[in-house]
């Protein structure tokens, strides 16, 4: 199917992300290849707990301070469990439910209502938002970074709207590189196994001004899982990305960085659904004094996708945010920005779906204040308050309060009380489907879903030798979208569900020697959906009702390492996916500082099981073995 306008080939995207990288050129001195971006591989717990974080309150804060259900996924936790891309990396997180679905795609999100397009959780890369507004939800396959460069991953379970906006309704992914400064020389890894295999090839150095850059490309494949009811899927597929940033002194410090990709699904040689896109972000950050900054971020964000015999569609978005943090007399801290969102969607229907209109712009507009107040020294209230104008509903306000008491310097305990919304998509409002036995039509009255919600957390540490949160959490969400019939066997999407999901999420980290550490996590959760009269269900995503998960990292020496992860996922109601326990394990050896050999292998406990859909259709996740060598210098 064509996409309407002529395709760019991937080295258009890589010239045009090259020669902006390479603009300034280095010093003559920059062969100095110090790799100084290892600063988290020996943090003790204590360390760990007093990491600075920024994705609660949009401010750096100590995770020990943060009122908020977070679990951050290190660089170092990122190394020793050998994934391979980032969907897999997001399993260290007890507070997420991940399913791989098959070769390419993967259903994601937090709490509840997970699906291949969950539409309540909010994902960023660098404070670019991976929010495509087709579904209001994210495609996996198009969200790459080279793992190596990340420095942390935060990861929000729970509404955090008033924030990061109206996606955030479930939780908040936030993936947050290295500075180009702590990724200097040369990075070459390759990697093989039975079912996949890849290479990266990363060059950092200094420049002129004083600043710092880096250029990257990576590529891998993956070869086609088999379907469960027999039979391959068809489903392999090979992407390649390059990318680069650069950080230098201007008045202050700005960020300039992009990625180009381009990706293929082999389902035939001659019919394969195609991804391809480009991004660019600036950003720039001033230091205003007594503890004030300003910071400017703009960026902009090209995807095409052809799913031949379905539709294609071409999506450009330009993001542009401010935001000003000050202190306001002793006891108080804003934090306020505004920002404006475009998007121009232009899709290419098919006989069997479309979106109507086809091309289509969308704006979101948002103005954001939070208030940190210190009541007493160990006493902190935080008030705050989300305005967002959107092109379907208008504006749609989102508050939240959390407030946090620190019992001990060791124990702080806290609860949150938020309005979250999620906003309609596309295809709320412009989808139709032109199947006989089931036609189905956008609603042109779709409003936003809402949900309220109540958090009460306990986070603690005890002798620098472990490590604990613990959340409880409810969850109250009206106008769930819902089929509504409309008289002459036509279906419309209309907003017919409500639904009540609580729970608890706990883990915790304990240090049993110098060389060993354990970790473990739990995430017991139920839901209650009432459907008002005259709607019929829809899909509101497939969740177990518990899972948990145990990791061992243990140093066999100075150049020797051995890391266990035993997951367990319980069994998916709606369609039924048995439950299962998967055991990874990965050995890494480091014959010297610059160089490691590992070993990982994946779902050693059975050869292979089901994750996501229908018994009918859907793959298999199977036992899988890759060795991967990397190289610094």
């Amino acid at each position: 199917m064509p996409y309407g306008r002529p395709k760019r080939p991937l080295v258009h995207y890589l010239s045009l992300l090259l020669t902006a990288a390479l603009l300034l050129p280095p010093q003559a001195g920059a062969a100095s290849y110090a790799y100084a971006g290892d600063e988290l591989i020996e943090l003790s717990l204590e360390d760990l707990a007093n990491l600075t974080i920024s994705s609660v309150s949009k401010k750096p804060e100590s995770l020990s301070d943060a009122a908020a259900s977070v679990f951050v996924i290190t660089a170092e936790d990122i190394r020793r469990s050998g994934a391979t891309s980032l969907p897999e990396v997001l399993r260290l997180a007890p507070n997420l439910l991940v399913a791989r679905v098959d070769a390419a795609n993967y259903a994601i999100s937090a709490r509840g209502f997970n699906a291949t397009t969950a539409n309540k959780l909010q994902v960023l890369i660098d404070g670019r938002i991976a929010y495509t507004p087709l579904f209001s939800g994210v495609f996996w396959d198009a969200q790459d970074v080279l793992l190596e460069d990340v420095e942390r991953i935060e990861v929000i379970s729970g509404p955090n709207t008033t924030i990061w906006g109206s996606n955030a309704v479930n939780g908040v992914i936030n993936v947050i590189t290295r500075a180009a400064a702590d990724t200097q020389g040369t990075l070459l890894a390759a990697g093989a196994g039975n079912l996949e295999r890849g290479a990266t090839l990363r060059y950092g150095g200094a420049l002129q001004s004083g600043g710092h850059y880096r250029v990257y490309g990576k590529g891998f494949r993956v070869e086609e899982s088999q379907r469960e009811s027999g039979g391959e899927a068809g489903d392999g597929w090979h992407k390649g990305q390059a990318g680069f940033r650069v950080d230098t002194p201007l008045n202050g410090s700005l960020t300039l960085q992009g990625d180009a990709y381009e990706g293929r699904l082999n389902r035939q040689a001659e019919d394969r659904d195609e991804i391809r896109g480009l991004n660019l972000l600036s950003r720039w950050r001033h230091e205003l004094g007594d503890d004030a900054t300003l910071e400017l971020q703009a960026y902009y964000d090209r995807t095409e996708r052809d799913i031949p015999g379905q539709f294609a569609e071409t999506l450009d978005i330009l993001d542009l945010e401010l935001q000003h943090n000050f202190r306001l007399g002793e006891r108080q801290t804003i934090v306020w920005g505004l920002g404006h969102r475009s998007a121009w969607d232009d899709v290419t229907n098919s006989a069997l779906l479309a979106f109507l209109p086809a091309k289509k712009r969308l704006r979101w507009s948002n103005l954001f204040l939070q208030d940190e107040i210190s009541l007493r020294p160990n006493l902190q209230l935080t008030l705050g308050g989300r305005l967002e104008h959107n092109s379907y509903t208008g504006l749609e306000f989102m508050p939240n309060a959390r407030l946090a008491w620190s019992i001990t310097p060791q124990d702080l305990l806290w609860t949150s009380v938020a309005r979250a919304v999620r906003t309609p998509s596309r295809l709320d409002r412009d989808f139709f489907v032109f199947v006989p036995s089931l036609p189905l039509v956008g609603g042109p009255d779709f409003e936003s879903e809402t949900a309220d919600s109540l958090e009460l957390g306990y986070r603690g540490s005890r002798s620098g030798r472990f490590n604990y949160s613990l959340t409880a959490f409810y969850h109250d969400y009206a106008d769930l979208r819902a089929l509504e019939p409309v008289g002459d066997g036509t279906f419309v999407l209309g907003n017919g569900i409500e639904a009540q999901i609580y729970g608890l999420e706990a883990w915790g980290d304990f240090q049993a020697t110098e060389r060993w550490r354990l970790s473990a996590g739990v995430l017991l959760r139920r839901d209650d959906l009432d459907l008002a009269p005259g709607s019929i269900e829809t899909s509101q995503g497939n969740d177990p009702s518990n899972q948990w998960l145990l990791r061992s990292s243990l140093n066999l020496g100075p150049a020797h390492e051995f890391d266990l992860t035993l997951r367990h996922v319980g069994e998916l109601p709606d369609p039924q996916v048995p439950a299962y326990t998967a055991l990874d394990l990965r050995l890494g050896w480091k014959p010297t500082p610059n160089a490691e050999l590992s070993l990982s292998a994946w779902n050693l406990l059975d050869s292979a099981h089901g994750e996501f859909g229908e018994a009918t259709s859907r793959s298999e996740v199977e036992r899988s073995l890759y060795l991967e060598l990397l190289l610094r210098f």
